[in-house]
């Protein structure tokens, strides 16, 4: 019989990005959007006029990821890059430069959704890469949002992704 904790997750309540060693992890500071399909792969077999099988596995999971105002931290996370910042407050300006031919990393993407009551849920994606160009725009009248898509396979060890249930509010993982 399944757990049922009563609970009625709303929302989405916090997301880390953290690169695949865990040495770094970059809180998204407005996530808005955390979407998730798995992808499976079917055959099936047919023999004298009929379908005499059908085989699937899971293969891949498919993510989205929205957020208000990306720092250049979690860019240069998620694309391989570095920040280098230079002076200090209140003067100090950090900047991302990219050039062509650099291959995106791999990164682990921890997601946390709040329940009604006391408890949360959370979505861990293992092995992230982004498969789509990040997008955003600066619109006259509106706030700065930005999105990414991308999937997330198996890492030999975690597999693809785990939704963990906890009946009390847990921290999501330190890396």
């Amino acid at each position: 019989m399944a757990e049922d904790f009563g609970q009625k997750p709303f929302g989405l309540h916090e997301v880390l990005l953290t690169n695949l060693a865990g040495s770094e992890q970059v809180a998204l500071p407005a996530s808005r959007v955390l979407k998730f399909k798995e992808r499976v792969k079917s055959a099936e077999f047919t023999g004298d006029d009929l379908l005499q099988g059908v085989h699937t596995i899971s293969e891949a999971v498919e993510f989205e990821l929205e957020s208000g105002g990306i720092g250049l931290d979690a860019y240069a996370l998620v694309t391989g890059r570095d920040t280098t910042p230079t002076g200090s407050t209140p003067n100090r300006v950090v900047t991302l430069s990219g050039a062509g031919a650099e291959p995106y990393p791999y990164f682990k993407i921890y997601g946390k959704v709040l329940d009604d009551g006391l408890g949360d849920i959370h979505c861990k994606l293992f092995k992230c890469k982004l498969t789509e160009p990040m997008e955003g725009s600066f619109s006259y009248g509106e706030f700065f949002v930005n999105s990414m898509k991308g999937i997330a396979i198996d890492d030999g060890t975690n597999g693809i992704f785990e939704f963990v249930q906890n009946e009390t509010a847990d921290e999501l993982p330190a890396s």
